[in-house]
């Protein structure tokens, strides 16, 4: 089926979304969502990471590509700033977007929001989570407007569900069409070469026909998401023990603390 007859038959209740992703390159995940809903897109970072070297363009080149526009929190960090305030125990620089998000979803009519999932991987994908709970609640106690949460597996298998959300996610099962345009998109993503050689190593390149999106239960406990020490930590602990790092991000000493004040900053509108 042809794109044109595809929007034709957008998923309902997705008619005035929002993306909201830690990293540059996260929308690949999800893009033949992306070009059927054709969201308003907020980028946390600019996927410099330890290189510098932002890929902030070339996700910009996908998301107009797939009809999709950017919102008003769009790269926001480099990389190395939000390790750096998330080290420090920064909390300005943290509610500040929850503010901006907030009021740029509202701003925008947005009625749902898809994000990041919590999975204990990359400590910038967990945050954005984060501030995202955060802004929709403060959404809610603000206005009493309840907008619909979802969330998609960054790192994890791409059709991996829990039995309990099937009733309410969306499952997309890409045709020929959707998806090569979607490998297209990878593959003209000069930045994430190395990314989806290991991307493809963990899953079968077949697995990234099917995109799930799926409801969010939990707001800011979440501790039991994931394993621990958590992917982050462990390879945190390798890059200092071989010099590279200083410190390590952990769960406890740097999210945990986040979370808590996120929590009750959210609370206090």
């Amino acid at each position: 089926m042809s794109l044109s007859n595809q929007l034709a038959q957008r998923p309902p209740g997705y008619e005035h979304a929002a993306l909201v992703i830690a990293h540059p390159g996260h929308e690949l995940r999800i893009h033949h969502w992306v070009e059927l809903v054709r969201p308003v897109c907020f980028v946390l970072t600019d996927g410099s990471g330890h290189t510098g070297k932002s890929r902030i363009a070339s996700t910009t080149a996908v998301l107009e590509r797939a009809g999709a526009r950017r919102g008003g929190v769009y790269a926001a960090f480099s990389d190395v700033a939000l390790y750096r305030g998330l080290l420090a125990g920064e909390r300005d620089m943290f509610t500040q977007i929850v503010v901006e998000l907030a009021d740029a979803l509202q701003r925008e009519g947005i009625t749902c929001v898809v994000g990041d999932a919590v999975e204990g991987v990359n400590p910038g994908h967990d945050v954005c989570r984060l501030l995202l709970n955060a802004a929709l609640e403060r959404i809610q106690r603000g206005t009493g407007l309840q907008l619909t949460n979802m969330e998609y597996p960054v790192e994890g298998p791409p059709n991996e569900c829990p039995a309990e959300d099937r009733a309410e996610a969306l499952f997309l099962q890409l045709d020929d069409a959707a998806y090569q345009r979607k490998v297209e998109a990878a593959r003209a993503y000069p930045e994430l070469v190395q990314e989806l050689v290991r991307v493809l190593g963990t899953h079968a390149v077949e697995a990234f026909r099917v995109e799930c999106l799926r409801p969010v239960r939990y707001q800011f406990d979440i501790g039991d998401r994931f394993p621990h020490p958590c992917v982050y930590e462990r390879y945190g602990e390798k890059q200092m023990a071989a010099g590279i790092y200083r410190e390590v991000i952990r769960f406890r000493d740097h999210i945990t603390p986040l979370a808590e004040h996120l929590k009750r900053f959210s609370a206090a509108v």
